[in-house]
């Protein structure tokens, strides 16, 4: 009989339109990669473990870009940050237990990880906004080394740089802010020049802990509608994504429905 230990160390993964979606819980999500981190730390010849999430509009643009959908594909985790992927699963019968959305339980994330001694560097949003989230999440978690923080809008001559830093900074887990699916390229395309244990690509984070962008309220989350806040907030830059997109995405998983 399998243990709980390797339980936690393997996920059960379904396929989600042809994405590999990890069938994990908030907490579980935590103490994977907790431990997967930590054996990294232990044994420097593992490859980084690769973390990244689906929601509506990752979904379809890994139907439309094959080198995006092949990192998904090949990731060690790929969980369900949107309430549309955790319905729409289980319409497909391959059910995920929850959505994890990592602005709902970073602090948890970072007081486990402070307890472990590991190191994390922020990457990525606009200049200031991570290390606004930086700042804020120390008050929280005042023991938690945050290694290095640098802003995601570097040139390709800058690039060298930024990689040498977080190298040199030796990173557990690097976390990666920078949008889909530049996030997920770039982090995949770099990983073993990055000297990091784990990268964790989880696009607008950093925007959400320094006060740079608003959340939905919880009963809004909760409803699945925060999709409609932020068109709400941003409609000339998001109408396409989640109007079009939604429409879009709701008729993939119908015509999945279809040809079960």
């Amino acid at each position: 009989m399998q243990s709980n230990a390797e339980a936690v160390c393997a996920p059960k993964k379904v396929d989600f339109l042809g994405v590999p979606l990890c069938a994990i819980s908030t907490q579980e999500f935590i103490e994977l990669t907790l431990r997967e981190t930590l054996k990294r730390r232990q044994d420097a010849s593992l490859d980084p473990f690769f973390i990244t999430y689906l929601n509506a509009y990752c979904s379809n643009l890994s139907a439309k870009l094959a080198d995006y959908r092949g990192i998904l594909q090949q990731s060690d985790v790929v969980y369900a940050d949107g309430q549309a992927i955790v319905w729409a699963s289980r319409w497909l019968r391959r059910p995920v237990p929850e959505r994890v959305n990592a602005a709902d339980f970073f602090i948890p994330f970072c007081r486990r990880i402070a307890d472990a001694h590991l190191r994390v560097f922020l990457l990525g949003s606009p200049p200031g906004v991570a290390a606004g989230a930086s700042a804020r999440v120390k008050t929280e978690v005042p023991e938690l080394d945050v290694c290095g923080v640098h802003h995601g809008y570097f040139s390709p001559a800058e690039e060298e740089r930024v990689i040498a830093a977080i190298r040199n900074a030796a990173p557990d887990i690097l976390i990666v802010g920078m949008g889909v699916p530049r996030q997920e390229r770039w982090a995949w395309h770099h990983k073993h020049e990055l000297n990091a244990r784990t990268i964790w690509c989880v696009g607008a984070l950093f925007e959400y802990y320094s006060g740079y962008r608003w959340r939905a309220p919880v009963w809004m989350r909760r409803a699945g509608l925060e999709w409609f806040f932020r068109l709400i907030l941003e409609p000339r830059r998001l109408w396409r994504r989640y109007i079009i997109g939604n429409a879009v995405f709701l008729w993939r998983v119908a015509r999945a429905l279809v040809h079960q």
